[in-house]
């Protein structure tokens, strides 16, 4: 995926971003191939191209007689200035030619922004002179305010469901990110009692606090969950009549910091604190197509009570130069901790990890394959629990926490994988083809376009109890399952529009 983790503005299912739930326009796609060039860091020489087989030429020293910054039609010159000041790149001091790592700085300085898709510092030459030259900025700035989700779909729970969120990167000038959304859904169909399913949040990020080299964040959110669970039928039938649901809120926030390590890898700490309110059923059973009935761990506390957490999450997002030297990878690692020692009414810990790697083949196509897994210790509460629907592109999978279909993965493999909902161990592979279009069109907010070509399997299972209980069953303990997808992709200045297979598939009730 093309943007990098939004640790603010996702708090609540900490792993639904590495987990591809893209719905509709979205800018959430954690492991994409980049589609367009990305400019190497460039300084570009003021004197004539060196004649075939010369050496390079000796680094000198050039004296900035004037900074020219362009294209920023948004963020105001002065930003850019006093980014290249912190590296001592100002008009009348000195650099190397051809190539001074304070331009490298510099340069990750302003893509850290988050304001800018590419950035490319060059010289060029003043005529009469050897030893004098312009710094020239060039910018290609992002919409100021994005479209991050687009919610919008029907399934046989729920007639319909739709919400937005979106994302502003400069706000009053300072480089702030703001910004938030809701969802919202109809009353699910033939449940009982089957409230109408709601959420909807606000966060604002700091990026980088002035003078250094920290970033700070905070969200708020509000949930309103009426929750499926199954009480008769196959474990395969998707049918809601099979269902019941109970109710349950959340409110709370998260705040966070981070702190790069270097350029290329951040570490990242958050606490998270809500106030859950359940109402569970007296009495949740399953009742079997032969009569056995078994009781159901809905995984929640009754009543009201509290979760907070701990986090930590380290990042390196070594893409930035995956155009110029035609690969580039990403690594990311989240754990989270809670316990009553941070003051949780829940004890469990939930690790979380995935790695890609983008290559460029000589046609100019791309390939990434991708890994994925997480694992959860403890007794973690039903909305922190792994979802089968996550995994698959053919699948609904959880919209800003809440689930509004009863849908299973589809089985290719006749291996069970359609029984599984939830689970405390996941594993998935990809491998993504993606073939580049265009980049840059006639019609105004298309910036450019790809198609793409995804295929993978995956995996999710329970603790000891639930494979012992499946085993007894005569199934298998971990089911293997099938992913697949084909589309569209266009990049817009509001965000990223997606038109495939998977895209189609979870907006049908099926």
């Amino acid at each position: 995926m093309s943007q990098p983790v939004d640790r603010f503005a996702r708090p609540v299912r900490r792993c639904q971003w590495v987990i591809a739930c893209v719905a509709g326009l979205t800018c959430a796609d954690a492991w994409a191939s980049p589609v367009g060039p990305q400019p190497a860091e460039v300084v570009d020489a003021p004197a004539e191209d060196p004649a075939p087989q010369a050496q390079a030429p000796a680094s000198r020293s050039l004296l900035i007689a004037r900074i020219r910054v362009v294209g920023n039609d948004r963020v105001p010159d002065t930003e850019v200035l006093a980014a290249l000041a912190r590296e001592e790149l100002t008009e009348g001091a000195a650099m190397l030619w051809p190539e001074d790592p304070r331009v490298r700085r510099a340069r990750e300085r302003l893509l850290a922004s988050g304001n800018y898709t590419s950035v490319l510092l060059r010289l060029e030459p003043i005529r009469g002179t050897d030893d004098r030259a312009i710094l020239v900025v060039e910018l290609a700035e992002v919409s100021s305010l994005t479209v991050t989700d687009l919610y919008l779909g029907t399934s046989k729970m729920t007639p319909f469901h739709g919400g937005v969120q979106v994302r502003e990167r400069n706000f009053v000038g300072k480089s702030l990110h703001i910004g938030g959304g809701f969802i919202w859904g109809t009353h699910p169909a033939t449940l009982a009692p089957g409230r109408r399913q709601q959420a909807g949040r606000l966060f604002i990020e700091a990026p980088r606090i002035p003078d250094t080299a920290f970033g700070l964040g905070g969200t708020i959110y509000v949930f309103s969950a009426a929750e499926a669970y199954r009480v008769s039928g196959l474990r395969s039938d998707p049918s809601p009549d099979h269902f019941r649901t109970f109710d349950y809120s959340r409110i709370g926030g998260i705040l966070g910091m981070t702190f790069p390590l270097r350029s290329d890898l951040e570490l990242a700490a958050d606490y998270r604190f809500e106030r859950v309110n359940a109402l569970l059923p007296e009495v949740a059973n399953y009742v079997d197509p032969e009569g056995q009935s078994t009781a159901v761990d809905l995984d929640i506390r009754d009543g009201v009570h509290r979760l907070t957490s701990v986090s930590f999450g380290l990042e390196w997002d070594g893409r930035q130069q995956a155009a110029a030297a035609g690969k580039g990878g990403r690594f990311v690692l989240d754990i989270q901790f809670s316990s009553p020692l941070v003051g949780s009414e829940y004890e469990y810990m939930k690790l979380i990890a995935g790695g890609a790697y983008t290559f460029r083949l000589p046609w100019r196509h791309w390939i990434t394959p991708s890994v994925l897994a997480g694992q959860i210790a403890g007794a973690a509460p039903r909305f922190e629990l792994f979802y089968a629907g996550d995994l698959s592109d053919w699948t609904p999978g959880r919209e800003m926490g809440l689930l509004y279909s009863t849908r299973n993965p589809v089985d290719v493999f006749g291996t069970g994988i359609n029984t599984r909902t939830f689970g405390s161990t996941f594993a998935r592979f990809d491998l993504e083809y993606v073939w580049p279009l265009f980049a840059g069109t006639r019609i105004p907010g298309i910036n450019g376009g790809h198609l793409f070509l995804s295929s993978g399997v995956y995996t999710i299972y329970g603790g000891a109890d639930e494979r012992a209980m499946w085993r007894a069953m005569g199934q298998r303990p971990a089911p293997l399952g099938f992913n697949a997808n084909f589309g569209l992709r266009l990049e817009t200045v509001v965000g990223t529009l997606d038109f495939s297979v998977g895209n189609i598939l979870r907006r049908t009730p099926i």
